[in-house]
């Protein structure tokens, strides 16, 4: 049983998503008029990116790319009153009751003098003493309320103060008193009074109370982790250290508050399986029939292949298709070795492996070498690595995998299970990250940081990502985030 949790919220947990996939609204706003009462915020437009990116990039938080919303200033439409509540009430009408709402807002809040009410303060707020220009809380309560998702989570990020005009500023207290009176909807929220840029942020792209969710939202933060699960109730006792934390050294007060029924078993994600696996990754069905790695460092000589050449006027791939068909009995010795490597850490039958050519055979997968020419009379040995999706649901055993066979490859390739048309896929790529460097209807590459990216039509491959550590038990969460951000264009809309 999971720590802090009773016998059926530990239930609850084990099940990966048994209250359904997630649709998601992020709302962001820069872009106030301080003529109308509001000070223009610097932060509110790439938060709600962020949390956007991360329910559409992350099988391990549960929502489908295509459900997923963003709201913010510069881009689309205007997050005016009107498109919030619009976008509010599409959200809740287009639910099942097996899913679950999240609604994100970073921006102003405000509260009115003699209204018990709170109020979110949308771009197109036309003074700071009029309830029809604002977004109040309980109504956003309401229409969520209306929705048949079984569980509805609001976070906001919200900057009290900050007016540009001489009037009481809004009590930190008094903004979470009303939200305390909420039911059916859990609200996790920052009330930052008057914080106005990102001065106190580890990240000057968010606020500081998002610059510490975003990490915990896509599973880099053990400590915001209940048995490899994000839960709310998790979530909330992470950021409320972290926010101390930074409080102390910087002289802020900022405390995030937790109010809602269902809190403590609301599951926001799942990491504890397997990040690359094909159905952690897949959303309706598989999305690849085998995944390949491999490295093509190993230099050779033809003549260390071809011990009986004597003469070398043989033209280069007359000598390249020699050394291939010569390759087995070359690497015979090393490939024993190998066999004898393998069936000791995965204690397998002596049947199970078996040297084929120039390779190797085993349960779910294959490795082969090959040779290629970079001049005349030298190559590489390219080396394979075929396996079902089956090995990657244990990337730990993969990794032990590549520690017997030596291997330290820098691509990977997911041979997809349905062609694509790469050339429609560049959108979504470029809307996760990646700069497309090559553009043909068969073909598509792109770059990320140092990966690159190369997608056809039955393929999709990888380059210079740190594989081995990919694999391990406690994977790399950059290359992870990588990987799962390129696939992901294929597991939604």
């Amino acid at each position: 049983m999971t720590r802090g949790l009773d016998q059926r919220q530990g239930d609850a947990l084990t099940r990966p998503f048994a209250l359904g996939r997630a649709r998601v609204l992020a709302v962001g706003i820069d872009d106030y008029d301080r003529d109308c009462g509001f000070e223009p915020l610097t932060t509110g437009r790439n938060d709600a990116f962020g949390f956007a990116d991360c329910f559409r990039d992350l099988p391990q938080l549960g929502a489908d790319p295509g459900a997923v919303k963003a709201l913010v200033s510069r881009r689309g439409p205007m997050p005016s009153r009107g498109e919030i509540v619009k976008a509010l009430r599409e959200l809740a009408r287009s639910s099942a009751a097996d899913e679950r709402l999240v609604f994100y807002f970073s921006g102003h809040g405000h509260r009115l003098a003699g209204d018990a009410d709170s109020y979110l303060v949308p771009q197109d707020a036309f003074a700071d003493d009029d309830p029809t220009c604002l977004v109040s809380f309980s109504m956003i309560a309401e229409i969520l309320r209306s929705a048949p998702a079984e569980q509805k989570l609001a976070i906001l990020d919200v900057r009290l103060g900050g007016s540009s005009r001489a009037r009481a500023p809004v009590s930190r207290e008094a903004f979470d008193a009303s939200l305390q009176s909420i039911r059916g909807v859990t609200v996790l929220a920052s009330l930052a009074e008057d914080v106005p840029s990102t001065t106190r942020s580890p990240n000057p792209q968010h606020s500081l109370f998002t610059a510490l969710l975003l990490p915990a939202l896509r599973g880099e933060e053990p400590g915001a982790l209940d048995e490899r699960r994000l839960t709310v109730s998790s979530l909330y006792g992470f950021l409320s250290a972290q926010t101390e934390r930074w409080g102390r050294s910087r002289g802020s007060t900022q405390r995030p508050v937790l109010h809602g029924s269902s809190r403590a078993t609301m599951v926001l994600a799942d990491f504890s399986g397997p990040v690359l696996s094909a159905d952690g990754l897949a959303i309706d069905g598989r999305l690849f029939d085998a995944v390949e790695l491999s490295v093509g460092s190993r230099q050779v000589a033809v003549k260390d292949i071809l011990t009986e050449l004597s003469r070398t006027h043989y033209s280069q791939s007359y000598l390249e298709a020699r050394a291939n068909a010569a390759l087995g009995g070359y690497l015979q010795e090393e490939l024993g070795r190998t066999v004898s490597r393998l069936r000791a850490r995965f204690k397998w039958a002596s049947s199970a492996v078996s040297v084929e050519g120039c390779g190797l055979a085993f349960p779910d997968g294959h490795y082969s070498v090959s040779y290629e020419a970079t001049e005349k009379t030298r190559g590489v040995l390219v080396e394979h690595l075929s396996l079902q999706p089956a090995w990657l649901d244990a990337p730990g055993l993969v990794f032990d995998l590549l520690e017997c066979l030596n291997l330290h490859p820098d691509r990977i390739t997911f041979a997809l299970r349905e062609g694509c048309a790469p050339v429609r896929c560049v959108p979504q790529l470029e809307a996760r990250g990646w700069a497309i460097t090559s553009e043909l209807p068969h073909r598509v590459e792109a770059a990320h940081g140092d990966c690159s990216l190369i997608l056809e039509k039955q393929a999709l491959t990888l380059v210079d990502l740190p594989l081995r550590e990919m694999f391990t038990e406690t994977p790399n969460p950059e290359a992870v985030r990588k990987a799962a951000a390129a696939l992901a264009v294929f597991s939604g809309g």
